[in-house]
C-alpha cells in the first residue's frame, strides 16, 4: 500500500509538471505522456497505436518525466507555486 502512495505521489508531481512545462516538450512526448497518464493506456496498446515496442513506450515515458524535472530544476515554477499556495493558505489562516 504504501508503494501505492508513493507511486500516486510521483503520478501528481509528474502531471503538475506537465501541466507547467507540456508546452516545451516534443508533440511525441506530449502523444505518448497523454496516452499513458491522462488515457490510461497500457505500453502495450501504446506501442500497438504507434507501431513501436513496449519497450520504446517506456522509455518515452520514463524520458519524458526526466525532462519534466530536469525543467523544473532549472526553472523551479512549481516550487514557487507551491510555495505561492503555502503562502496564500497562511494569510487566510490569519
Amino acid at each position: 500500500m504504501r508503494d501505492d502512495g508513493v507511486r500516486l505521489e510521483q503520478r501528481v508531481r509528474a502531471n503538475v509538471l506537465y501541466d507547467l512545462y507540456g508546452p516545451l516538450l516534443t508533440e511525441r512526448q506530449r502523444n505518448v505522456y497523454e496516452m499513458r497518464c491522462f488515457s490510461d493506456l497500457s505500453l502495450a496498446e501504446i506501442a500497438e497505436t504507434l507501431g513501436v515496442t513496449r519497450q520504446a513506450v517506456h522509455i518515452a515515458v520514463s524520458k519524458t518525466v526526466e525532462r519534466l524535472e530536469a525543467l523544473e530544476r532549472d526553472l523551479g515554477f512549481a516550487g514557487r507555486l507551491e510555495h505561492l499556495e503555502s503562502r496564500i493558505k497562511e494569510l487566510e489562516a490569519r
